[in-house]
């Protein structure tokens, strides 16, 4: 193991079926054509944008004959755009603007004295003739129509240069042409040219955006090793707070007006940058709402929430991608997803910019009859305007899709390797070094925390008690005298009585990037199909997953330990929270079985398995169930910090960004060379970027975290003889009693069961509902009877909702028996 050359391993992958390693296989191959012919098609189309196409077209302006201004001949040296008015005039301005009449002009007109050329609308005279005789033909009656249209030199209106390319009326009270024109015609071409000289501006901010998103994660990750119980703590605040702050700045959207471009909100809101009108206000109250109920979950997870169960599995995490013997391998990960992932999104940019750029001029703008009138060389018209065909539209949409699904395989291919060295990682023979931490305790105590000696059990400490109640302590014998070591302190993690002193440690050493380099070469040539489907479904059933650790979170404010530990579609309490914590339990439970299987744990079956995405989906869910003790209990309880850290740490960065493009005089100042003319659109820019980078460093702990544990339990079954010379000192910690032997009771029953259990205690929860409904509780007197208080209507759709609860149950356990 180790070399460079191929992605197999002499530890996996072991199929499901078999006791030995095999030869890693091709894993969904039509997926993985599938994937490969639409990104084929992109670049096919990429091609031939950058042929056929000029991204000129996007950004400047277009005259009434469809000459690019500054662009065509004879127009090259008249680069900006000009509206003409309709000849109706208040002062020196039109009362209105046609917008169908645009010229170039060489320099924007500050006064109404200029005269610039402009086509007039055009004008139809019809003439009934009467019969005649020509060549020899007889007419009874002839119907003459005529139409002109003209171009005509107008009086100018003042204006003032805008981007560079467009001439804008003035600001005035005497009229809104200028809000009208740059929330009319000119809002989609003003947003795409200001992000474009935005992003050729704003870069300084962007690049100390990475670079501080950067460092961000690097700290978090260290400060995890060594403090991990309260930067947790620490963060499960902090992110509660940023994203109650996030959620109300968003509901705040609701007041302002989603027609004015130019409010300060309007300005800083990301939503309304790149939404108008009412979907501005709708999107923004709905992202409003969603940040709340999070906050409000974090919350709850604050005030429930023992961190001490996942401080041992984060330490275990951090030994494997920050140990000393990892070097850099693990941290270079992030940092080259991110840079990758920002150049790959720069190059989607620019292909769908040249893609967009692909149009046509249509001159064929009269009718006659339903056929349009042809040119001659001798009279040629005088309206053009620009055009897509729409086999190209649809060409256009295809690739957006495709690049989205691009963006989401190259994300979850990172995972995967990240998944791959972990697995790597875990079976590397340690290496016993002393531990530098260790400290120098008097053997009593070092007998004492390494659990040798006798447990006594209800010891009390005068002076102590009343603070912590009664305790346990250690007998332990040292120069031929007993002593008692009772810890007065907080209990550690999973409610041990002392923290583990090892004098050694174990240390594994990577062979380089090699680990890294493996896991390419396995999820480029032999997993690719897999990993696309496995990304896009994962994603798709995410809300799915975040609803129930929601319901979760609630269930754990419901104050009972059972509701807390998943048991609450079983508990006997028909009070009415009872009840209804019930059944956001059994709400919970149906969205984990059918949902829970398409989260990234997957990519640890595929890596030990070479497993498809169906096999890899349904094994990895049950192994960990079947796994039961500790594995099942831990694996997934990082899940919570990775996307608090994310939050963290883009808030922070976007805030940052927010306050140096929009008070630093460099880059508000409009008379700056370097100002930026879209302010909000890079903030959002920036928070995507630092999303970026923040998740691939939250997600490499939270992946270590889980893959360690299944790669545990994956050991422990093919390969025992290993287990010991491999498990790392942190690990062997937390899973040390089940270290031999699987727990003789898992956690969770086997997957038929459950699903009986599910349709049993849907129907449980039915009943239990109804006869309360009706008055007659089941052993329940804690509150009236809700006949009284309910409408005949509301009983009816509550009992429909129920009956649905047990035949989604019974559907589940009949999908199980077929599968």
């Amino acid at each position: 193991m180790g070399g460079c050359s191929s992605a197999d391993s002499e530890n996996f992958p072991i199929p499901a079926d078999k006791e030995e390693v095999q030869a890693r296989g091709v894993t969904d191959v039509c997926c993985g054509l599938l994937f490969t012919v639409v990104v084929a098609g992109m670049v096919a189309l990429a091609f031939v944008g950058v042929v056929e196409g000029d991204t000129k077209r996007l950004t400047h302006g277009r005259d009434y004959n469809g000459r690019i201004c500054g662009v065509d001949e004879g127009v090259e040296n008249q680069s900006f755009l000009y509206y003409c008015g309709f000849l109706d005039r208040v002062g020196d301005y039109p009362k209105h603007l046609n917008y169908q009449s645009k010229s170039c002009v060489s320099a924007c007109p500050v006064t109404s004295s200029e005269q610039i050329a402009c086509i007039m609308p055009e004008f139809v005279n019809t003439t009934m003739l009467g019969g005649g005789n020509q060549s020899g033909l007889v007419f009874d009656s002839t119907f003459d129509v005529q139409i002109t249209q003209s171009v005509a030199y107008q009086w100018s209106y003042p204006t003032t240069a805008h981007m560079d390319k467009y001439c804008v009326p003035k600001q005035t009270s005497e009229n809104d042409l200028y809000s009208v024109v740059l929330n009319g015609p000119l809002k989609q071409v003003l947003q795409f040219n200001g992000v474009v000289e935005s992003l050729k501006r704003a870069w300084p901010v962007l690049l100390g955006v990475v670079v501080l998103a950067t460092l961000l994660g690097l700290g978090y990750l260290h400060v995890l090793k060594s403090y991990a119980g309260i930067l947790l703590y620490f963060t499960l605040w902090l992110g509660a707070i940023l994203t109650c702050i996030f959620g109300l700045f968003f509901m705040y959207g609701l007041f302002p007006d989603p027609y004015d471009e130019l409010g300060w909100y309007q300005q800083m809101s990301p939503i309304f940058v790149m939404c108008f009108g009412p979907m501005a206000r709708f999107l923004s109250l709905l992202t409003g709402f969603l940040l709340m109920a999070t906050s409000a979950c974090m919350l709850f997870s604050v005030l429930n929430e023992n961190i001490d169960e996942s401080i041992g599995i984060v330490c275990a995490a951090c030994d494997c991608i920050l140990g000393s013997g990892s070097g850099f391998a693990f941290v270079l990960q992030p940092i080259t997803q991110a840079a990758v992932g920002a150049v790959l999104m720069a190059a989607l940019l620019v292909g769908y910019m040249f893609i967009a750029s692909v149009t046509e001029v249509d001159r064929n703008n009269m009718v006659m009859n339903g056929v349009f009138v042809p040119e001659e060389p001798y009279a040629k018209q005088l309206m053009a305007k620009e055009v897509r065909m729409w086999y190209w539209d649809l060409a256009m949409h295809f690739y957006t899709l495709g690049a989205v699904w691009l963006m989401i395989t190259f994300v979850t291919f990172c995972q995967f390797v990240i998944t791959y060295a972990v697995c790597d990682w875990f079976f590397i023979e340690n290496t016993m070094e002393p531990n530098p931490a260790a400290i120098d305790l008097p053997d009593v105590l070092m007998k004492a925390a390494n659990g040798k000696g006798k447990r006594l059990d209800s010891i009390r400490v005068r002076g102590v008690d009343k603070v912590a109640g009664s305790r346990s302590g250690w007998l332990t014998k040292t120069g031929g005298v007993q002593m008692l070591v009772v810890p007065i302190g907080e209990k550690g993690p999973d409610g041990r009585d002392f923290l583990r002193v090892d004098k050694e440690i174990s240390v594994k050493y990577l062979p380089g990037i090699c680990v890294m380099t493996e896991g390419i070469f396995a999820g480029l040539f032999h997993h690719l199909g897999t990993i696309a489907l496995a990304g896009v479904v994962s994603l798709a059933t995410a809300p799915f997953r975040a609803a129930s650790e929601m319901f979760k979170a609630f269930m754990g404010a419901g104050g009972k330990p059972e509701y807390r530990a998943g048991g609450g579609m079983d508990v006997e309490d028909t009070s009415r929270i009872g009840l209804v914590i019930s059944g956001l339990g059994l709400l919970s439970t149906f969205l984990d079985e059918f949902f829970g299987r398409y989260s990234k744990t997957l990519l640890s079956d595929v890596v030990l398995r070479a497993s498809d995405f169906s096999t890899a989906s349904n094994d990895s869910y049950e192994f960990i169930l079947d796994a039961g003790g500790t594995v099942a209990l831990l694996h997934g309880g990082t899940g919570n910090y990775e996307v608090i850290g994310v939050i963290i740490i883009t808030g922070i960065c976007s805030l940052v960004a927010d306050f140096l493009l929009t008070k630093v005089s460099t880059f508000s100042d409009p008379k700056s060379s370097m100002y930026v003319p879209e302010p909000g659109m890079m903030t959002l820019v920036a928070a995507g970027m630092a999303c970026m980078i923040a998740s691939g460093f939250m997600a490499l702990f939270s992946i270590a975290a889980d893959t360690l544990l299944y790669t545990f339990v994956f050991g422990r079954k093919h390969h025992p003889e290993k287990l010991s010379h491999c498990i790392p000192t942190p690990l062997m910690h937390m899973v040390g009693e089940e270290f031999e032997d699987a727990p003789s009771l898992a956690l969770t029953a086997q997957p038929r069961s459950r699903l009986t259990r599910f349709s049993h205690a849907a129907s449980k929860y039915k009943d239990t509902v109804m006869s309360t409904m009706r008055g007659g509780g089941v052993g329940s007197s804690s509150g009236p009877a809700l006949d009284d208080g309910l409408l005949p209507s509301v009983r009816h759709a509550t009992a429909a909702l129920l009956a649905a609860a047990v035949v989604l149950g019974r559907v589940a356990r009949a999908s199980a028996l077929i599968s």
